[in-house]
């Protein structure tokens, strides 16, 4: 089968499902951190989840394309069996009941940079990702996060700029 042909997902054996109902799905988002990670966010009734997998490096990963013939085949694995395959494929599953999520913010790149996502939960350390599926468009992705956090107690921030946090970042580094 090609990769341009249409899957049928009945074509698959009956899998558990944990029936998690995704009002929102944000992928192919980066750490900054070094080794870098790709991430997609899964904005649910339940909570956000995030998986993050796959490690890149400038000049193997990045260099080479790696991080979008991964992050293609990831969006795949969701088109095609959801996201519970996705969290099962995760290295890494990061998740927060909206309780425990303070803030989100949200970075349109400025002149020169990719958006960035920001998730600030009140006990942890934070998450960042640069979002490179989005080329600074975040009007849509904006109205889309506010719909998603149904807690009204969690401060949505948009904003212009890049958005780097030199002491998050920091932070975040050596967690």
């Amino acid at each position: 089968m090609s990769e341009s042909e249409p899957v049928d997902p009945d074509e698959f054996e009956a899998l558990p499902s944990s029936e998690i109902e995704v009002s929102l799905r944000v992928g192919f988002g980066m750490t900054g951190s070094f080794p870098m990670r790709l991430a997609d966010l899964f904005f649910t009734d339940r909570g956000l989840y995030v998986a993050e997998y796959e490690y890149l490096t400038p000049l193997f990963g990045l260099g080479a394309g790696k991080h979008r013939r991964e992050a293609a085949a990831m969006e795949r694995i969701y088109e095609v069996h959801g996201v519970d395959e996705v969290l099962l494929q995760a290295d890494t599953v990061i998740w927060h009941a909206y309780d425990d999520i303070e803030r989100v913010t949200l970075h349109d790149g400025g002149r020169f940079g990719r958006p960035r996502l920001g998730v600030y939960p009140t006990t942890g350390t934070s998450h960042a990702y640069r979002l490179h599926d989005r080329d600074g468009e975040t009007g849509s992705l904006a109205a889309d996060l506010k719909d998603a956090l149904v807690d009204p107690d969690i401060e949505f921030e948009q904003a212009q700029g890049l958005g780097y946090q030199p002491r998050e970042s920091f932070a975040r580094f050596f967690h």
